[in-house]
């Protein structure tokens, strides 16, 4: 879970959710592979930002799924914390939050994009074939493409291209790379 209250404002966090939906359970199963010696794997990402200019935590995603009663587009959109613990109300106990870097400025740039459903069915199939890195770049943005190009540390790592990066990729790069108490990114 989430406490808003305990993070840094001058700091840019990652957040992790580790569903349990029939969705999540296949991302799991394809793509373990890319965090073996994790013991959960992330079924979807998301940046975490103070906007000092609004006084308030924002979130920035790219999801498929719009929220019409909360007026949230489908595709890469921002909205305040405040509207996105209404909206997971049920699985707020599925995330969790830690420092990382991010180019607030880039995240601005991708909001308003659509949403990539063929790169999933890609990373997918990738992930079933063992060949992560072959797939093509395709129209749109899934969460961990959008974040990767918003923090080009975690693609250099795995020297990928940023639409190869899962959810299960940044679970690695962070238990690879961060110090328990402090990313040494800031």
């Amino acid at each position: 879970m989430i406490f808003f209250g305990e993070l840094d404002k001058n700091k840019t966090y990652i957040g992790l959710q580790y569903g349990n939906s029939a969705v999540a359970k296949k991302i799991i199963k394809y793509t373990r592979q890319y965090a073996p010696n994790s013991q959960d794997i992330p079924t979807h990402v998301f940046a975490i930002i103070y906007r000092h200019e609004l006084g308030d935590w924002w979130i920035y995603e790219s999801h498929i799924k719009e929220n019409k009663t909360l007026g949230f587009p489908s595709g890469v959109r921002r909205y305040s914390a405040k509207k996105w613990k209404r909206a997971e109300i049920k699985n707020i106990h599925q995330f969790e939050a830690y420092p990382f870097k991010f180019d607030r400025y880039y995240l601005e740039d991708f909001v308003g994009f659509r949403y990539g459903k063929g790169s999933i069915a890609s990373l997918m199939l990738a992930g079933i074939k063992k060949k992560n890195g072959s797939q093509k770049d395709r129209a749109g943005y899934i969460c961990s493409e959008y974040l990767a190009c918003c923090n080009p540390n975690i693609s250099t790592y795995f020297e990928l291209p940023v639409w190869c990066i899962t959810p299960a990729h940044f679970q690695r790069y962070l238990e690879e790379t961060l110090d328990p108490h402090i990313n040494e990114e800031y």
